[in-house]
């Protein structure tokens, strides 16, 4: 009796996982495989093979961009924004994409500043991000109870970036929203600074978007794969029907705990498959080794976030 409860967890973690990379990983490169030119006869146009993608809208919208990523400690790149990060990332998008790290992640003693900022150039690495496009910065205090100024966040954004596009390209800006994941006050700080710099030097101003990572609750947050196969396996039954069986064309948005206090116009959905959370997994647990201790792990089988992100765009 006192082990039937962990192993009957167990058992239900191991279903739902191989349910999720058949939703998410087999399914979609069999059909790629079979419906796809280039694949079928080995001859391809392009320097990268063709991936599959799981986003919503597909394609993804974020194509031909600079997109920088504004995060506040080294680990939060993995930890939140993996499946975002790595999609955005993919060379068939054609985006320039820069991390801006506001600390170096030295809340228990400062000699892990300088560990924690390499880690996070070798994460980069992982991901697929050079580390001359990996930005640390060193004047912001990590920590629960620092609260960073939004003038100090706006001033650093214009050092680091500029009040201008540094190109002819969309400027995407991608951080938290005003819950922080986990109510962290830098977090929660990056938010309103990076709303301030956007909304003073770009919007309406430039061709540009900030988009922030919807807070899961924790029943959401600690769902891993579960509620993924949920909608997964409704959005595409209903896409079936609609689509192929009533030959309609409808956009069918199933989520859960999707209610949020941002006025938005548009989102976007990614899922990881089991490709992308392989290199999450490598970026976080060798990337970030001095990280490790034993309730990242926890972190790694339990966490949503390693496998969804859901980006909304703020206005």
């Amino acid at each position: 009796m006192l082990f039937r409860l962990p192993m009957l967890l167990l058992k239900l973690l191991g279903v739902t996982f191989f349910i999720w990379i058949t939703l998410t990983t087999i399914i979609p490169q069999t059909l790629l495989k079979y419906t796809n030119c280039q694949i079928q006869q080995n001859k391809f146009e392009k320097s990268n093979y063709p991936y599959n993608s799981i986003t919503s809208p597909t394609p993804l919208p974020l194509l031909n961009s600079s997109v920088y990523f504004i995060i506040g400690h080294p680990d939060d790149e993995v930890m939140f924004f993996s499946p975002s990060l790595i999609e955005i990332t993919k060379k068939k998008h054609n985006n320039d994409v820069k991390l801006i790290c506001f600390s170096k992640g030295d809340a228990v003693d400062e000699s892990f500043g300088k560990i924690r900022a390499e880690e996070l150039k070798q994460s980069a690495r992982i991901i697929g991000i050079e580390s001359e496009n990996v930005i640390i910065l060193d004047n912001f205090k990590d920590g629960m109870n620092e609260h960073w100024s939004i003038e100090d966040i706006n001033q650093s954004l214009i050092n680091k970036i500029g009040t201008s596009p540094p190109n002819k390209k969309d400027v995407i800006f991608i951080t938290f929203d005003d819950q922080g994941v986990s109510n962290h006050p830098n977090h929660i700080s990056l938010y309103y600074g990076t709303k301030h710099f956007f909304t003073k030097y770009y919007q309406k101003k430039y061709p540009s978007k900030l988009y922030v990572l919807k807070s899961l609750n924790f029943l959401e947050k600690y769902s891993f794969t579960l509620l993924t196969n949920v909608e997964l396996f409704i959005d595409q039954l209903f896409k079936f029907i609609i689509n192929n069986v009533l030959k309609l064309k409808i956009n069918i948005d199933i989520s859960f705990f999707s209610n949020n206090n941002h006025s938005s116009s548009s989102s976007i959905k990614v899922y990881s498959d089991l490709n992308m959370l392989s290199v999450s997994y490598a970026a976080m647990a060798y990337g970030h080794f001095s990280q490790m201790v034993w309730f990242r792990y926890g972190w790694l089988i339990f966490s949503r976030y390693l496998t969804f992100n859901h980006l909304i765009e703020y206005n």
